[in-house]
């Protein structure tokens, strides 16, 4: 997991102020909140890290700080020495959460997906590795590069979630699952949004009755089905439970969930040579 240290995310805030033109917490305080949200350039020698390494390549990143008293170590050196919190873990994100985007690396998105640039980063990120790379995810044209960087930010990000539950399994006594959501939420624009983030919170709640978009049969049968999910994880620890597809916890096999249409396992990064990759990438 991408994290920083109290010093870099210290450093971070203070390029942000000063890419505001504030210099002390008074003259934050002073501005607009149409200036602290208006977009700046950082400052030539900001030294931000790249898109998926450590500190998430943004001033304001959702990566964890290390500070050494709230968070004192970093979260696998906590499930390596048995300091974590041993508890049931479901996790997972939706088929288009990185519809509209996203770098090679599944973070912020970068510079428009040419082929030019989607050949170049490749290289930059995965160095030795990126020739195996270009062939799992190969792109001939700017089109194929677009489409090929949604792909690429969800097998990682799932690629990331197994790998992480399977670590965490050498020392848990709990199950962890992992789903992908699949099923596309019906409404305005549904045919290019998809299944976007947040998607599955009217499935998992079954409150599709409290809004007014098109649902179908087929909409409230997956309801019925997250919901009893989500109602067995909660009393039991475990999805799994009467007349529903079998959930499996996450295992040795590089497989996670696919739920909402398909409701079977399916490999971490859509087939089995690109879960390898990834193992491959983001072990090492």
């Amino acid at each position: 997991m991408a994290h920083r240290t109290l010093a870099e995310a210290e450093a971070a805030g203070v390029r942000f102020a000063e890419s505001r033109g504030a210099h002390s917490i008074a003259e934050l305080r002073a501005l607009t909140w149409q200036q602290l949200t208006a977009p700046a350039a950082p400052p030539a020698a900001a030294g931000a890290p790249p898109t998926g390494g450590r500190g998430a390549g943004s001033s304001f990143s959702a990566a964890p700080i290390i500070d050494g008293y709230f968070l004192p170590l970093e979260e696998m050196q906590a499930v390596a020495q048995r300091k974590h919190n041993d508890v049931p873990v479901l996790a997972g994100c939706n088929l288009g959460e990185t519809a509209a985007g996203g770098g090679m690396g599944g973070g912020r998105q970068g510079p428009a997906a040419t082929l030019e640039t989607y050949q170049s980063q490749a290289r930059q990120q995965y160095g030795d590795l990126a020739e195996e790379f270009l062939k799992l995810y190969p792109a001939a044209s700017d089109q194929d590069a677009a489409a090929a960087r949604a792909q690429i930010a969800r097998d990682r990000a799932l690629s990331g979630m197994y790998l992480w539950a399977k670590q965490r399994n050498k020392t848990s006594r709990t199950k962890a699952f992992i789903y992908l959501w699949d099923h596309t939420l019906p409404g305005p624009n549904s045919e290019r949004l998809g299944a976007f983030h947040t998607a599955e919170v009217p499935y998992v709640l079954n409150t599709l009755d409290m809004s007014d978009r098109p649902f179908t049969d087929a909409d409230r049968k997956a309801a019925g089905m997250m919901s009893s999910y989500w109602a067995n994880f909660t009393r039991t620890g475990d999805p799994n439970g009467p007349g529903l597809p079998a959930w499996p916890p996450i295992g040795d096999k590089p497989e996670i969930m696919q739920v909402g249409d398909k409701n079977a396992p399916v490999p971490a990064a859509g087939a089995a040579d690109r879960s390898a990759f990834w193992e491959k990438f983001l072990v090492r």
